[in-house]
């Protein structure tokens, strides 16, 4: 009589295994997993009592899991090797995550030996708990930032800023078209009215006083036409009167 052969346990659990990764999962099975794993992720990033090794080993070993059964056992060596650590850390952060009693309980594990590796799995027992915790950082933060700009703006309404006052320049007041004729203050007369011959001869008699200079556009015509006979400089004399750079001493030289 022949006697049927057991397999070991271990041997049993990885058939197991293979003949669940053999089936393939249903579209909304996919959809399931990675909503329950980006959930744990996300969760596990805001907890403030895990350390930072402990938030890269756990997304580390998310990686590993398998989508039916749920659960890794990746080594520890490999998981060191990813993360780049020391493979003690790695178990030290790994025990920190399995301790139910350590208030950063985030992984069950178990294993059929002592020389087999572990098998992971996560678990969700502080995951309202740790939204619950950011939602209330968050809601913190917004009344602090609107309190401090209410402060801002309360100090601004008791300390409003003092703008030294302007003086008004006398020139600003007056229209482009009488600039010419404002006298300079540090000037006894208006040397504008005065030609280079002035200078030299006191007493002689301004031919073209600059009085007599139009400064409105609209006289500038017949102006040209009355004192100007060459026809040639009738538009270098347009453009003089537009800029105001006519003077007696060029009106002179054009009409002669």
């Amino acid at each position: 009589m022949t006697e049927s052969l057991t397999p070991p346990e271990h041997e049993h659990n990885a058939l197991v295994e293979q003949a669940a990764m053999s089936e393939e999962l249903s579209e909304a099975e996919v959809q399931s997993f990675t909503s329950w794993k980006l959930d744990i992720l996300d969760a596990i990033s805001c907890d403030m009592d895990l350390q930072d090794i402990d938030v890269r080993v756990a997304f580390r070993l998310m990686q590993h899991v398998n989508a039916r059964t749920r659960d890794a056992h990746p080594s520890l060596e490999r998981l060191a090797a990813q993360v780049g650590v020391h493979r003690d850390t790695v178990k030290r952060s790994l025990a920190r995550m399995c301790d139910p009693n350590g208030g950063r309980h985030w992984l069950n594990r178990n294993r059929t030996s002592r020389t087999e590796t572990y098998f992971y799995s996560f678990v969700t027992d502080r995951l309202n708990i740790v939204f619950d915790g950011k939602l209330d950082r968050e809601e913190k933060a917004r009344e602090a930032a609107q309190e401090k700009k209410r402060n801002r703006l309360e100090v601004a309404r008791l300390h409003p800023r003092e703008v030294a006052p302007v003086p008004s320049h006398e020139v600003a007041a007056v229209h482009s078209h009488e600039v010419a004729r404002v006298h300079p203050k540090h000037l006894p007369e208006n040397y504008l009215n005065r030609t280079p011959s002035d200078s030299c001869s006191e007493g002689r008699e301004d031919t073209y006083p600059r009085e007599s200079i139009p400064t409105e556009e609209s006289s500038f015509n017949g102006w040209i036409s009355r004192n100007i006979p060459d026809r040639t400089q009738h538009r270098e004399a347009y453009r003089l009167l537009r800029e105001r750079k006519m003077t007696p001493e060029i009106l002179r030289r054009m009409a002669a």
